[in-house]
Parts: structure tokens; C-alpha cells; sequence
């Protein structure tokens, strides 16, 4: 069956052009020996979160799922409005948009030996709706098959389970049909992501997951951070299948023998955790790794670098910010005192819309993206960046204005904050140099105009940092967002409704917004869809909730003898897909 698009609810295209480029400088005729030749070595900045496909939603958790499990169908090439088919061979949309309809290969097996099938599909979306982890993907479930945003809750009971396994059948043997509560232009897209790959019913089971029974559903509903069942295992169809995780340390990823597919290129994917740039550098220049992460304050320093091919200003879809937290817990260990009393900020502090606009004006983007990007990027409007649908290029945007950021810190909290100053502390994720400058930038500008303001940046590993931000304990936090799917409604769902992913985590709950994006998202006309982001992002400059920081452009470092290699904005690995790789000259 040929490769279906989404025809009249096709994404806008996004027009890529990768220029790969072997630069030439103190390269030798003789081509050094391709090192472990059997191995593709990643050295990156930081690992997974969680192995479980239904609670991972960070990119370094789905870059090993996307080699361990695999999905129904998939984006085909650079494409993000074509697919191809994966585990189902053939695949149908209903005429009103509502049934979504997969036909389920035969033949496909697990790691461990089990074989797939249809029931594996249905219990795969059923299980992620019964275990509805805060702060997982399931939103995008949710939302489109029962109508409403994560919640597995009606008040404080249980949603009836029935709700829950209604929404996804078996049907006619080997095809899974669902069925959404209204029509959803982005569905076909969700089911592509990390979150849709299929796992094993019997294997889940077996290690004490939800077995179908309502005593299951409330026992597992919403676990603990990290208590999940599938934590630390994987069993999938994919290329790779897991050998260990060490954490903070490397991942490592063996061929499967039994692939359905052709087998993968590499018998074995060593994902290293190397936060340290320099020591990233110095591997990549000896071929001790194939693929380096380097950030964009480092890309001049590898100009000319020998036997390395560089694939340059690949556009990102994606957006950095600043998320003011409204609710700071208690506990904090980052806002001193905890009083407004010159040595601290309360819990409360950015609930004052002018400490908002005070740390807003007084970020510098000019230095930010001339300095920490080298010019790669541009500052965002709004959260609906530029290759998303609805995307509107002539919104207003901030500016670095120290006399207006006085002027709303003098008024912050009656006059308290200027009289009295403040001090707190910006944390950024460990080896990630730009976020590093954008926290000194941020802290030095503000530390200018009041003595009494005492700003400061500390480091934190990538592991606890994510665990701070859930437990509120950050006073701001600075993260970036890249496409679960290239719709506007991803991007404005997650900075601006009250169950959106950033917005939850810094308690920021405005119900007027939550309502037009609910209202854009289930309206068939796309006028009116663009009219409402457009309102959409004149709310969040107005209220200011965070700081749109940049939406970057990208290169990408691998060593010379790296072939294959093609960009798609929705693959959650910076390197691409390294079962399409190989080493080579």
C-alpha cells in the first residue's frame, strides 16, 4: 500500500535544506582507520529519564526508545506531512475524521520472543490511559480520543474504566480502529511519536503492570516519579534492544538478531553521557566517538576541524524559554530566606506581573543570540514558533530595556523589591553552555540595576534537574520544547493550557487561554484557528508567564566516516536514525 498524506489536513511542508560539509582544513590524503567499526558512539550531555514509553517525555528518554520500540507508522525521510508504514501495513481514515483505522503486520517479534499482535496494539494506548503519569505524553491521548486534557479523574474518582478501553478495539482480526471524540487534525501525527511504540501485553504483565482489572487500574494509576513498572526494562520490535542502562553514565544498545527488518548497521549503540564539552571535543577529534553533541557557543571553535563532517543551519523546530514558576515549594533551596527580606524571594514571588516584566526586560536577546548562539537563531513572538501551522511571523516581541525593567521592579510587590532586593538563584542544566550564558546574562543585567539584587547561576545534572522542576523547587527553570507534533496546538498547549506541560509545572493557570485553545483545536476552520493564536499570543506577552528565549538553528558534528545521515525535526536524537547509518568512506 502506498504511503498515505493527510491530504486537506496535511501539515504545512517544511522546506529542508541540509548541506553537508567535510571541512577540508589539516586533513590528510590518507584517511585515518574508521575506529570501532561494529559500534556507533554518541557522546552527548545527558541521559534518560525513564525507559517506559508512556511516562518518557524528554528527548534523551526518546532518542533509546525510538531504537527500542516502534510505532504504527512513521514520518518518511525529511518529511513531516508523509509516512511511511511500520507495524501496521496498511492504515484508513474515516470520511467525518473520527475512526482512525491500522491494519497490524503478522510476523513481527518482541525481544523476548513473543510475537505481536493486534491485542498488543490496543493494550499499548489502553495502558497509557489507566496509568496517566503527570507529566507524561498522555495528554495527547487523552485529548483526542475522550475530549479532554490528561486526566484519568472525574473530581476526585477514578474515570470508569469502561471510558478508558472504549476508545481503542481490535476489530476484523488484525486491524486496532480508534475512536476519537471529535475530529483532531494532528492525530495521525501523535501516533508517531516515541510514545505510540508498541510494547509487549504479556511481557507487561508479567512484570507487574496493568494486568486489565480495575484493582490494577487504581493501583497503578498515576505511581510515584520513577516507581513505574517499566522503568529500567524495555522489550520491544525495534533495531536495538537494550543491554544496560547505567545511569548519568551511558546507555548501551545491541543489535537484535531477530529484526523483521534488515538487521541493524551496528551491533551494538553506546550512548555516553559526557557532559563536559571539551572532553566531548577531544573524542570526537580522535574517532573515540562518531557523533558529539556541541553547542551552538561552540560551533566557531570547530571550524576546520579535520576529519569531520558538519551539517549546518538545520531549521529547528523548537523553542527555549524561560517558565516562571508561580508556586515555588517551600523547600527550595534556591530562593535563600524564603521571605522578602533582601536574603530570599517568597514562594509567591513571580505571581507579581512586574518581577515578570522586570526579569523579561531585563533579558538582552541581541547579546543572547550574537554571543551564546553565534547568530543561530532568532527570538520568538510567541510560543508558535516558525514551522508550525499558524505560525505568524509579525506578532510584537520584547526588548532589553533597562529603564522599563526598573520601572516594574520599583512597582513589584507595592515597592518592597526595590527597597528591600531580593536573592535567589537560576539553575540550567550541566554541559549546556547556552543555557549557562542565558542564566549569566539574565542574572548580570538585573544584579545592575539594584545593588540589593542578588541574582546568581548554578549547574545542576540533567537528572535532577528535571526532578527539581517537577517538585517546584526551581524558581524558574529554563528548558526548550521540540515538536511532539507540527501543529500550532502543540506549542500552545504546552506553554499556555492549564494542563500543558510547562505551564502545569510552573502552576501558571489562566482560563480564558484554556479555553481558546481548546476552542482552536476542535474547530474545522483554519481562519478562525489563526485568529485565535493570534489572541492566544497577545495573552502571553501581556501576562508574561515566561521568557521566549530563541528558536535556534542547528549543525550537526559526526566524524567523517558517517554516512546516511538526513534531518527531520521530529526525530528526538540529534544524530538521526542510526539504523539508516553506517560507517564508511
Amino acid at each position: 500500500m502506498k504511503p498515505r498524506t493527510l491530504g486537506k489536513f496535511a501539515v504545512a511542508a517544511l522546506v529542508l535544506i541540509v548541506v553537508a560539509t567535510v571541512l577540508p582544513a589539516c586533513q590528510t590524503e590518507e584517511k585515518p582507520e574508521i575506529k570501532n567499526p561494529d559500534t556507533f558512539i554518541v557522546a552527548t550531555i545527558g541521559g534518560p529519564e525513564t525507559l517506559d514509553p508512556a511516562a518518557a517525555y524528554d528527548s534523551a528518554s526518546g532518542e533509546v526508545l525510538q531504537m527500542v520500540y516502534e510505532t504504527l507508522i512513521y514520518y518518511k525521510g525529511e518529511k513531516t506531512d508523509e509516512y511511511v508504514e511500520v507495524l501496521a501495513d496498511e492504515w484508513e481514515i474515516s470520511a467525518d475524521g473520527k475512526t482512525y483505522r491500522f491494519h497490524i503486520r503478522d510476523g513481527i517479534y518482541f525481544h523476548n520472543g513473543n510475537e505481536m499482535t493486534p491485542e498488543d496494539v490496543e493494550y499499548t494506548f489502553e495502558r497509557q490511559l489507566v496509568q496517566d503519569y503527570v507529566g507524561a505524553p498522555t495528554w495527547m491521548l487523552y485529548e483526542p480520543l475522550l475530549g479532554i486534557g490528561t486526566s484519568s479523574h472525574v473530581g476526585d474518582s477514578l474515570r470508569p474504566l469502561s471510558d478508558l478501553t472504549s476508545v481503542v478495539e481490535v476489530v476484523d482480526d488484525n486491524w486496532v480502529e480508534f475512536y476519537l471524540a471529535a475530529p483532531y487534525e494532528p492525530f495521525i501525527q501523535i501516533l508517531c511519536g516515541w510514545w505510540g511504540g508498541i510494547v509487549d501485553k504479556e511481557w507487561c504483565i508479567e512484570n507487574g503492570d496493568w494486568d486489565g482489572t480495575q484493582a490494577s487500574y487504581e493501583a497503578l494509576n498515576n505511581p510515584a516519579a520513577n516507581a513505574w513498572p517499566l522503568d529500567l526494562i524495555t522489550n520491544g520490535t525495534g533495531p536495538f534492544k537494550l543491554e544496560y542502562w547505567e545511569k548519568a553514565v551511558e546507555v548501551s544498545l545491541v543489535r537484535n538478531e531477530n529484526y523483521w527488518r534488515d538487521e541493524a548497521p551496528f551491533a551494538r549503540l553506546l550512548i555516553k553521557d559526557v557532559p563536559e564539552w571539551t572532553t566531548r571535543k577531544l573524542m570526537l577529534e580522535n574517532g573515540d566517538c562518531d557523533y558529539a553533541y556541541v553547542p551552538t557557543i561552540n560551533y566557531e571553535e570547530m571550524e576546520g576541524a579535520a576529519n569531520i563532517t558538519v551539517y549546518k543551519d538545520l531549521p529547528l523546530v523548537q523553542c527555549e524559554g524561560f517558565f516562571f514558576n508561580y508556586e515555588i515549594s517551600s523547600e527550595s533551596t534556591f530562593i535563600g530566606s524564603g521571605q522578602l527580606d533582601g536574603n530570599g524571594i517568597p514562594t509567591d514571588f513571580f505571581t507579581d506581573q512586574d518581577i515578570r516584566k522586570g526579569f523579561t526586560y531585563s533579558f538582552d536577546w541581541e547579546a543572547y543570540i550574537d554571543d551564546a548562539m553565534n547568530g543561530h537563531g532568532v527570538q520568538p513572538a510567541s510560543p508558535v514558533v516558525k514551522g508550525l501551522t499558524y505560525y505568524n511571523p509579525d506578532l510584537p516581541i520584547y526588548s532589553h530595556d533597562a529603564a522599563k525593567a526598573e520601572e516594574h521592579f520599583k512597582a513589584a510587590f507595592g515597592g518592597q523589591v526595590w527597597e528591600k532586593g531580593f536573592k535567589m538563584t537560576l539553575a540550567y542544566n550541566s554541559g549546556n553552555d547556552t543555557r549557562k550564558v542565558a542564566c549569566e546574562i539574565l542574572a548580570d543585567n538585573i544584579n545592575a540595576l539594584n545593588p540589593k539584587f542578588q541574582v546568581t547561576a548554578a549547574p545542576q545534572e540533567w537528572t535532577s534537574y528535571g526532578a527539581q522542576m517537577y517538585a517546584q523547587v526551581l524558581p524558574c527553570f529554563q528548558v526548550g520544547w521540540i515538536p511532539d507534533f507540527f501543529d500550532a496546538h502543540n506549542f500552545i498547549y504546552t506553554w499556555m493550557h492549564e494542563g500543558g506541560y510547562w505551564a502545569y509545572y510552573q502552576r501558571y493557570n489562566n482560563p480564558e487561554a484554556t479555553a481558546l485553545i481548546e476552542k482552536a483545536i476542535n474547530s474545522p476552520d483554519s481562519d478562525e484557528r489563526q485568529a485565535i493564536y493570534d489572541q492566544l499570543a497577545g495573552i502571553y506577552y501581556d501576562e508574561c508567564p515566561g521568557i521566549l528565549l530563541v528558536q535556534p538553528t542547528g549543525n550537526r558534528y559526526f566524524r567523517d566516516w558517517v554516512k546516511g545521515f538526513y534531518f527531520n525535526p521530529a526525530n528526538s536524537a540529534n544524530y538521526g536514525w542510526v539504523y539508516e547509518l553506517e560507517k564508511k568512506y
